[in-house]
């Protein structure tokens, strides 16, 4: 949902003028949160230093894997659950949802005759049934390959052939977010408007697919043409029901391919190989409850899966949600307005099956102790790299975040204030609306649900080009933009705590 939605979002945004709307080190003595208040002062309390949260991102990310329905998805989620418990957080718990896992057992992939190295496309291959395992028998699927460079098919004749295609990512014009933004804060000037972002989500993926498969094809071939040199690209599950096999293949490899089909001529042919299966699996969501004096609640929330180590997608994310949780936990109830939850969700990868759940279960039908008035969502705290000859290179910056909001205008100055307070360079804060495409809303965030099912959201995110590949490990988060983070948030938390709901949606 989030990919189509922000894929939208961008055209819109495309067709339309938009209005100007150091090493940081762990904290060892107590940190006074600039700004923090509550009803009852300045609260002087320790927030967990870079490396205490860094230390989180690191036993995430050595768990291994965390897909859902996997034994380290399920490590991940009781990690997350024993650490709440650990920092005093009460009715902690992992609560269970029916998702999906999709595994590829065996890929394979000739050309005219010429082995090219290959990845599964995930989330490919969807049996008919709509489980089981799929297979291209033992000597795969052979066919004739049509090159319909960066699609969709048009007029061109794929039925009954391999489409071989160049995924390219959307690039969004750094200017558009600048113009866009409610409020920018970069006190380096590092911000280029003639920049744009490139983020692996956004792309034309599901149109140039969902065109082959209306036209009749029976497999494809994704050549990774904005990518650096790795075939290595896990994607999320797209609104597309996909049920042909797929292959990716790097840009290097995509041109040897073209080679050989110049030199073969028309009717050449690819051999596909693709085994696995896509079976039921049980996404595993930690909630943790602390209470305060009131039954108004403010989620603070991320995802603790990933298809990879995830220490981008989506460990940092998850290791603010647990620094916060230390902070807050430490507090005495008299100093908390609002009660709190901390949530981590599964299936991000899978379809948000767990995201679903949550919203039937605490929004659709809320118990009385656990209105929920407010969404705080962290995700991807992340270095910035440039793809240089076919390879990743940091450029020393932190990855451009961008902060989604749908509160009124007191939060909105919290938020900025915040930001300030806390130095989170590099931070553009946007308002959800520009997302909402003839009505429909959704962000390309984990608070989407949130967000649609009427709540105010604040959602911080970053999107570099690396989170679906496994370079993307505990080094590619920047160590020392950890506690800035967890201050911004403490922050804007304790702000939201003295707010009424009517303050925090703007009604």
């Amino acid at each position: 949902m989030r990919k189509l939605l922000f894929s939208l979002a961008v055209i819109l945004l495309l067709s339309m003028t938009l209005g100007a709307c150091g090493n940081g080190e762990e904290s060892i003595a107590p940190t006074k949160i600039p700004g923090a208040t509550t009803a009852a002062g300045p609260v002087e309390a320790p927030v967990p230093g870079n490396e205490e949260i860094f230390r989180y991102v690191q036993d995430l990310t050595s768990i291994g894997y965390r897909r859902t329905g996997t034994p380290a998805g399920k490590k991940a989620a009781e990690y997350v659950r024993d650490r709440l418990t650990e920092f005093g957080v009460s009715e902690t718990a992992i609560e269970q949802a029916e998702s999906f896992s999709w595994n590829a057992d065996q890929w394979d992939l000739s050309v005219a005759g010429q082995s090219i190295p290959s990845f599964a496309v995930a989330n490919s291959f969807i049996p008919s049934t709509g489980t089981g395992p799929f297979s291209t028998g033992d000597s795969g699927l052979t066919a004739e390959v049509v090159d319909i460079g960066d699609g969709p098919v048009g007029d061109m004749d794929v039925r009954g052939k391999i489409v071989l295609f160049n995924l390219r990512f959307t690039p969004l014009p750094f200017s558009l977010l600048l113009d866009a933004s409610e409020f920018t804060y970069d006190p380096g000037q590092t911000f280029d408007p003639n920049d744009s972002i490139t983020q692996p989500y956004l792309s034309n993926f599901t149109s140039v697919v969902q065109s082959a498969l209306d036209n009749g094809a029976v497999g494809f071939v994704g050549v990774l043409a904005d990518y650096w040199d790795s075939n290595k690209y896990y994607n999320e599950a797209y609104e597309t029901s996909i049920t042909i096999p797929g292959l990716w293949v790097t840009k290097s490899d995509g041109q040897a391919i073209r080679d050989a089909l110049a030199k073969t001529g028309t009717g050449s042919q690819a051999t596909i190989i693709l085994k696995g299966s896509y079976e039921p699996a049980t996404a595993m969501t930690v909630v943790g409850f602390l209470p305060g004096q009131s039954p108004e609640t403010i989620l603070i929330s991320s995802h603790h899966d990933s298809v990879w180590d995830g220490g981008v997608e989506d460990a940092s994310g998850t290791a603010e949600v647990l620094a916060l949780a230390k902070y807050f936990a430490a507090q005495p109830i008299s100093e908390r307005n609002k009660s709190l939850m901390f949530v981590t969700f599964d299936s991000h990868f899978t379809g948000y099956e767990s995201h679903k759940a949550f919203i039937k279960k605490y929004i659709d039908n809320p118990v009385e102790n656990r209105r929920i008035i407010a969404n705080v969502s962290i995700e991807h705290i992340a270095k910035q790299v440039e793809i240089v000859d076919g390879r990743l290179t940091l450029t020393g910056l932190v990855e451009p975040r961008a902060i989604f909001e749908s509160v009124g205008p007191v939060a909105k100055q919290a938020i900025q204030q915040a930001i300030t307070d806390s130095d989170l360079e590099r931070t553009v804060v946007l308002p959800a609306s520009l997302f909402y495409v003839e009505g429909e809303c959704g962000l390309p965030t984990d608070a989407s649900f949130m967000d649609c099912a009427g709540v105010p959201v604040i959602s911080l995110i970053s999107g570099p080009v690396y989170i679906y590949d496994p370079v993307d490990t505990s080094d590619m988060v920047p160590i020392d933009q950890l506690e800035k983070v967890a201050k911004t948030f403490v922050q804007i938390v304790d702000r939201l705590d003295t707010m009424s709901a009517d303050e925090i949606s703007g009604q």
